[in-house]
């Protein structure tokens, strides 16, 4: 997760300040913390509907710093990247649907990590409503992490403590890992050094890893032959995942996700966090 535009990493948490966003929200701030980065939180409103003052975002994420004893109840907004090195924006803008409005905004703003909430059995449905133009996708490469509502993830709620231990990473020959293994090395350096990786491939054999130098990365993998879908489950289940991670061959990790592929299979069947790093 290196900086993008800044010094900073960059998070970008699309919500709507609802019940069933409250998930995805403490998941953003608690990675926010852990990573000294910097929150965006991003509504995306049709015209004419009404928009969030920037107080009001604001105002939510103090609720919760308070709620973890990281603040005082009392300590005003431009006291927050003094006292905690981190610093948060939110922004309302524009759009004919949430997708479209997302990718617009990362278009102008790059981030390094989006976070959004889903919704059981309706998963994905809101980001499909209408397609995007393949130049927006084109300069796009932002990892996306996709935390269902009721899905408990990977910090303590009380707390903010993050609880990340082990991320399960599928792999496939038709999908390029080494790039995305890396991503996701580096977003663990940040926000949480005890993680671990562990690679699965569904299949007869793995496909053969080899670092940039050329050499065989030293990185065990689980082989498993059965159902894609059902196997990566099962291995996340048995393995007691905090998170599991997808490599997808789509230009944007957001956009992959939500086209009837193996993340979206995965993300409507798992009981936990999904995160989708599109390389290639």
């Amino acid at each position: 997760m290196a900086p993008a535009t800044s010094k900073r990493a960059t998070i970008v948490h699309p919500t709507d300040f609802s019940p069933g966003d409250a998930a995805a929200f403490a998941h953003a701030v608690a990675m926010t913390l852990a990573s000294k980065s910097q929150l965006c939180l991003l509504q995306v409103r049709q015209a004419g509907e009404a928009f969030f003052s920037q107080t009001q975002g604001l105002r939510h994420v103090r609720d919760l710093l308070v709620r973890w004893k990281r603040l005082a109840e009392d300590t005003p907004y431009d006291r927050w990247e003094s006292e905690l090195d981190v610093q948060v924006s939110s922004v309302s803008v524009i759009a004919r649907n949430a997708r479209t409005g997302i990718l617009e905004f990362l278009e102008d703003r790059p981030a390094n990590l989006v976070v959004l909430a889903t919704y059981e059995h309706k998963a994905l449905a809101r980001w499909l409503d209408v397609p995007v133009h393949h130049s927006v996708l084109r300069k796009l490469h932002t990892m996306s992490l996709f935390l269902r509502d009721g899905v408990r993830g990977f910090i303590d709620f009380d707390t903010g403590a993050l609880a990340l231990k082990k991320v399960l990473v599928p792999i496939d020959a038709a999908v390029e890992s080494l790039p995305a293994i890396r991503r996701i090395e580096a977003m663990l350096k940040l926000v949480s050094c005890d993680a671990s990786v562990q690679l699965l491939h569904v299949g007869e054999r793995a496909p053969e890893l080899r670092d940039e130098q050329g050499e065989p990365l030293d990185l065990p993998i689980i082989v498993r032959k059965g159902p894609v879908v059902d196997t990566i489950l099962e291995v996340a289940n048995g393995l007691k995942v905090d998170v599991v991670a997808m490599p997808t061959a789509g230009r944007h990790g957001l956009l992959e996700a939500v086209r009837g592929s193996t993340s979206a299979r995965v993300l409507d069947e798992a009981s936990w966090p999904l995160l989708a790093v599109p390389v290639g």
